[in-house]
């Protein structure tokens, strides 16, 4: 029987937890390494909801991308989903940082579904990658020009986004960063290499003035949306690696209603 340490390692080969940043928490949250484990609930986020579906499925171990642990705590409720992980006896994996930056993760995956639609042809990593060659971004040339609202719908489209917030540019989009999750604090970043706009997901509000006064189009996609391959980029980690393990997949879906044109969507 497979245990939680042999799905870690298969993670950790795949993307390394000693690449994560500091401020991160990745790794085995929940639960001890020597755990059996037959059944894998991959999903973006831990919550309650999702706990509920895996324990409903009978998993052992739950592997997400965002941390379920982040900050220290000060109190642990019985709401809260560390609480409801321990009284169903699952672990959690979770590869934040690490999935982002990592060779054929998020970040490289989200270029790679980028690339066709807004025809970049001209890569550059961003300044801060890491010695794998992939950073929290990249910097990429389109071989065609583009209007702010063109290729917000176009994002919208290919990204399968309710809405696609954004912040014109004073001239015609060209070079493109690209960064998914809350990468806009990586502006200037983008600014300093010379590109036209940015694609991400969950712009605070100052962020909107940075980008008008850099003259740098801001395009804000949801982080669910921007993030949401993560599962499937762990599915296939996992089944090629743990063919014996069941992996299921989370069905949740995105948190957030939105109201658009006076309907809900």
């Amino acid at each position: 029987m497979r245990t939680v340490k042999e799905v870690y390692q298969v993670m950790d080969a795949f993307a390394p937890f000693s690449t994560q940043e500091k401020w991160d928490n990745s790794g085995l949250l929940t639960g001890d390494f020597s755990m059996p484990v037959k059944k894998i609930y991959v999903t973006l986020d831990i919550s309650n909801e999702t706990i509920a579906a895996a324990a409903a499925q009978g998993a052992d171990l739950m592997v997400a991308h965002h941390p379920v642990i982040f900050s220290p705590f000060k109190q642990l409720a019985p709401q809260h989903p560390v609480w409801k992980l321990a009284a169903n006896h699952m672990a959690a994996i979770c590869s934040h940082t690490p999935l982002d930056r990592a060779c054929g993760g998020i970040n490289d995956r989200l270029h790679a579904i980028l690339q066709k639609p807004l025809q970049l042809c001209n890569t550059m990593i961003s300044p801060e990658a890491n010695g794998n060659g992939i950073g929290f971004g990249w910097a990429d040339t389109s071989s065609m020009t583009w209007e702010a609202k063109t290729l917000a719908e176009t994002l919208r489209q290919t990204l399968g986004c309710t809405v696609v917030r954004y912040t014109p540019a004073q001239h015609l989009i060209q070079k493109i960063y690209v960064g998914c999750g809350a990468c806009s604090s990586m502006l200037e970043e983008a600014a300093a290499m010379g590109c036209d706009a940015m694609i991400t997901g969950d712009v605070k509000h100052d962020r909107w003035y940075t980008a008008k006064n850099l003259d740098i189009a801001l395009f804000d996609c949801g982080h669910y949306h921007t993030e949401q391959i993560a599962v499937q980029i762990l599915k296939e980690q996992l089944q090629a690696n743990l063919p014996d393990v069941e992996i299921i997949c989370d069905t949740c879906g995105d948190p957030v209603c939105y109201a658009v044109g006076g309907g809900e969507a």
